[in-house]
């Protein structure tokens, strides 16, 4: 067999309750290349201080051909940065290369998931700013982030939008330091290609 038509196995860890349902309900739709890439359940890492303990850990079990992180950017801030930097020097040549396993959301997940609705743009963290346009966008009252509304949304998003999903999420910036960005397009592309040498790539630039 060829080797970079070898089938990819991947892990995914989420930041916590709300990336790691709406990431399970991406990949389970037809447009991702399951003879390529096979997904291992995602992991919740439950905040993003136990990220790199875990990043660690599943990179030392041998049994993916990449690791990636799914998180908010928090507006770009210092904890992320620090994050992001973290995975950099500890597994790569250059602590810039921590961004290549990131899938990040700035300033937090919601940007992503309401773009299946309709056209937004967040600018705020918290949940309470953004209530009302979860609201207007998905008819789901005073968001909190509780888990019945968690499984409410993502209940709501169906496979037969994913066009217009994406074509919003071009529109949004992949520069981190803007607010709003994202980089879940080039990620979901990515999952849809038929060439895996990007994930060869970044593991090229590992220590």
């Amino acid at each position: 067999m060829n080797e970079l038509w070898r089938r990819r196995n991947i892990l995914i860890i989420a930041e916590g309750y709300e990336e790691k349902p709406y990431i399970d309900k991406i990949l389970s739709f037809p447009n991702i290349n399951k003879e390529l890439y096979y997904f291992a359940e995602t992991i919740n890492a439950k905040g993003n201080g136990s990220i790199p303990a875990r990043f660690q850990y599943e990179l030392q079990r041998g049994y993916y051909d990449i690791v990636l992180i799914f998180c908010d950017a928090d507006k770009g801030s210092d904890q992320f940065l620090k994050l992001v930097y973290k995975i950099g020097e500890e597994f790569f040549q250059k602590k810039e290369d921590g961004f290549d396993v990131f899938i990040f959301a700035n300033p937090v997940t919601l940007q992503v998931v309401l773009s299946h609705f309709g056209d937004t743009k967040l600018n705020k963290v918290s949940k309470k700013s953004n209530a009302k346009i979860v609201e207007d966008l998905t008819g789901i009252k005073e968001y909190d982030a509780n888990e019945d509304q968690i499984e409410e949304i993502i209940k709501k998003i169906h496979y037969s939008s994913i066009d217009s999903f994406k074509e919003r999420l071009s529109k949004i910036s992949t520069n981190f330091y803007d607010i709003p960005s994202t980089n879940f397009l080039t990620f979901l592309e990515r999952f849809e290609s038929n060439n895996p040498q990007r994930i060869d790539d970044i593991n090229g630039k590992r220590k």
